[in-house]
């Protein structure tokens, strides 16, 4: 997939920005227990393994840049347990996490804090840099990495505390060539699965049955997990932007939108389709696809490099608006929000709504998906 290289490549890169003095700290992410001794499929930190290309749990990644001396960078991971590995399974070896990421010094994470808690006593660093995600207060709590972040910056209160997260973001933005072929495996992986998925649909069929389709060919492809919960949606249905359901009956004469997305090793797609369900269009649903179509055509024209994304969302809601009036489906520029009420798209990758810097100009080796709903 990625070389140890690349690994080191993108910490040498994300090193340059903090300067001297400084210490950087990517934490995982916390796995969410289910029920009393369950718990859901384990998500990794994705700024952490776009670093170390390791997605097992409880796994840190720390580093330092200091003048005069080779940066440093360290890995802690799960120590071996005999007890872990009869349940569940082998975990990875430090040698198997070293060759990985091409870390070279790699620890067990019981020693993790107290080595932070050393080098920023001892080393005598001006500035702490963590990864954590911003929560907003209204959750009443904070995540396990903003946690991490408050402890430090209450314990050392003298230290200039940043979030690393925004430096990780501004490198991920720009994805590299191997990125772009795993994204273009994810998109080859969901048109198979389109394909089988709309050879059987028919009036009658409920939504989950076509969604049932769409898992299947995934799972065949060696995904088991799709990007997102699919939007199966018939009808009316269609309607609802994230539309969670999908346990209604598709009828002769409806529409059935899909909103769906496939996995290639944490790459991402996201596509969204409209289809008859009787697999013949009436004149008014065909003319309303043609002119989704032409609108999207145009919005990957206008997406280019220089611009902002706000900038290129502008220019595609003022042709939309126009082409809107030409058709009387709207009299008015105000009206294009009742029928047109998202932007027109966002940034792809590890994520299916990828990290994205809004005020950063786009780029080459950006990707985004290109969504003009009516």
């Amino acid at each position: 997939m990625f070389s140890a290289q690349t690994f080191r490549d993108r910490r040498k890169r994300l090193l340059e920005k903090l300067g001297d003095n400084s210490l950087a700290i990517v934490p995982p992410s916390s796995s969410k227990p289910s029920s009393a001794d369950g718990h859901h499929a384990y998500v990794p930190n994705k700024n952490l393994y776009y670093l170390t290309g390791i997605s097992q749990p409880d796994t840190w990644l720390v580093m330092a840049a200091q003048p005069g001396q080779d940066p440093l960078e360290i890995l802690f991971i799960d120590p071996y347990d005999p007890e872990y590995e009869r349940w569940w399974g082998v975990r990875l070896s430090p040698e198997q996490a070293s060759a990985l990421s091409g870390v070279e010094t790699c620890r067990t994470n019981d020693g993790v804090r107290s080595f932070i808690d050393r080098c920023l006593v001892r080393n005598q660093m001006g500035r702490v840099f963590v990864d954590f995600p911003v929560n907003g207060i209204q959750n009443g709590h904070s995540s396990t990495r903003l946690g991490l972040a408050n402890e430090i910056f209450s314990a050392f209160p003298h230290l200039e505390l940043g979030r690393l997260s925004p430096l990780i973001f501004a490198q991920r933005m720009i994805k590299e060539p191997a990125e772009l072929d795993m994204i273009r495996g994810a998109v080859a992986t969901a048109n198979r699965a389109m394909k089988r998925a709309v050879r059987v649909l028919r009036p009658g069929m409920v939504e989950y049955e076509f969604e049932a389709e769409l898992i299947y060919e995934f799972t065949r492809s060696g995904e088991r997990d799709p990007a997102f919960h699919p939007i199966v949606a018939g009808g009316p249905r269609a309607t609802y932007l994230h539309y969670p359901d999908n346990d209604q009956v598709v009828n002769d004469g409806e529409m059935l939108l899909v909103d769906f997305g496939a996995q290639n090793g944490l790459y991402n797609c996201d596509i969204t389709r409209t289809f008859p369900v009787s697999g013949v269009y009436s004149q008014r649903q065909r003319q309303l696809m043609d002119l989704v179509i032409e609108v999207q055509e145009e919005a990957i024209r206008l997406l280019r490099p220089g611009i902002e994304h706000r900038q290129w969302n502008e220019e595609v809601n003022a042709f939309y608006r126009e082409r809107l009036k030409e058709r009387r489906i709207i009299e008015t520029d105000e009206e294009l929000e009742r029928v047109y009420y998202h932007r027109i798209g966002h940034s792809l990758g590890l994520d299916t709504h990828d990290e994205c810097l809004v005020s950063q100009p786009i780029e080459e080796g950006m990707v985004f998906t290109v969504e003009p709903g009516l």
